[in-house]
């Protein structure tokens, strides 16, 4: 089995990551999560969450990564308690001791977080004693290393394939609490690493030292994103059983994209299709979403710093979603500003259309000249649009 793993920084990211192909999500609780600032689900969302995702016959994996304090021990009891009935498919940690309280007080499958630095399968046969079922490599290892690893460990192997990376290793940071009081250990990173940075010498504090010539600053530690679907056949080979897209904190649109290129992707190489044909499609449909410059990660050499900014290339700004049709009208949920012009449509089936749309109708049939965030409005095109589809504004579009 190949599984296909995505974020879910809250409820209905969740279900749209469902709902575009992933075969399992992994999300978290309000604590004891590596992304304190995502939403994250309350008890009552969770218990949605667990029945949608068992409606379609899928798996849901709490993470419970955070390195916690003995003060915090008896809120992780809580919870453990709280999981034992309303259980996920498996929960994610990092923290051995944490480890120890799963195992003493539930029967929940186990996996091990990547922050807990697996490279080898000595570490991971190991675990297998503490009911741990799967590990989630490390982010330094290469194409070759995974072989090796598989080869001496009967253990499943879960990898990054898609995302935000750290410059830490296998994102085991310590400059945000340095910097800011912020722990990335504890979920609240401040991203320290995207920051500019100058060198100031000792004794000369008036003068300010260029790290690399650009005038903007230096992002020595600014990290390229990775995408690896290009050689997603090849992890297959190497004995990885799931594939895991990073971004909890990503818009619902990022998660549906990325979620549905991986799925064809898959299915295509698992189908003995023609999988090196369509990656220049999925390629340029990867650069639709907010992303840094993309590379490998560690699996083919190891990646180099991205030194000239730490923003997001944006080509495309996610404008609608398609609620539902209405007879000859279609009913939209707006998340961006929408006026009069073309339109990309990006469909779970990655059917892309292009359309045009001359104006905005509110649920009292009066007519509008655009939309704004928030808003549920009526549209009228005749091309056919499935539920669920994303409306966007690319770079073309914006300029005519």
């Amino acid at each position: 089995m190949v599984e296909l793993l995505s974020p879910a920084g809250n409820l209905e990211k969740l279900k749209f990551a469902i709902e575009y192909g992933a075969d399992a999500v992994y999300t978290a609780l309000k604590s004891f999560s590596l992304r304190s600032r995502a939403s994250n689900l309350s008890p009552d969302e969770y218990k949605e969450a667990i029945e949608f995702v068992k409606s379609r016959s899928k798996r849901l994996y709490l993470t419970l990564n955070s390195y916690i304090f003995d003060r915090e021990l008896d809120d992780l009891k809580r919870v453990l308690d709280f999981l034992n009935r309303y259980p996920p498919d498996a929960v994610i940690v990092s923290d051995l001791g944490v480890l120890s309280l799963v195992n003493r007080y539930t029967d929940i499958p186990v996996h091990i977080s990547t922050q807990a630095n697996i490279t080898n399968s000595a570490a991971a046969n190991l675990l297998k004693d503490f009911n741990v079922e799967r590990v989630v490599l490390a982010r330094e290892l290469t194409l070759e290393d995974i072989k090796e690893f598989k080869k001496n460990s009967n253990v499943e192997l879960e990898a990054f394939v898609h995302g935000a990376m750290c410059m830490s290793y296998s994102g085991r940071c310590f400059l945000s609490a340095y910097l800011t009081g912020r722990s990335a250990n504890r979920g609240d990173c401040a991203q320290s690493c995207r920051w500019r940075y100058k060198i100031i010498e000792q004794k000369r504090p008036n003068e300010v030292f260029e790290v690399e010539e650009h005038p903007e600053g230096s992002f020595i530690f600014n990290s390229y994103d990775m995408c690896a679907l290009p050689i997603l056949d090849r992890l297959i080979d190497a004995g990885v059983s799931s594939f895991k897209i990073e971004g909890r904190m990503k818009s619902l649109y990022y998660v549906a994209v990325t979620t549905a290129v991986y799925r064809d992707a898959i299915d295509t190489i698992l189908s003995g299709g023609d999988f090196k044909s369509k990656i220049p499609f999925y390629m340029e449909e990867l650069k639709k979403v907010s992303h840094r410059p993309y590379s490998f990660g560690f699996y083919l050499a190891h990646p180099k710093q991205y030194i000239e900014s730490s923003g997001y290339i944006r080509k495309c700004r996610f404008s609608a979603v398609v609620l539902k049709r209405d007879k000859d009208s279609y009913l939209i949920g707006v998340r961006d500003r929408m006026e009069s012009g073309y339109y990309e449509v990006f469909s779970s089936s990655l059917q892309i259309k292009r359309v045009y749309i001359d104006g905005f109708m509110d649920e009292n049939g009066c007519k509008k000249k655009c939309g704004n965030p928030n808003e549920i409005l009526y549209i009228r095109i005749p091309e056919d649009l499935e539920e669920l589809s994303l409306l966007r504004r690319c770079d073309e579009d914006n300029s005519r």
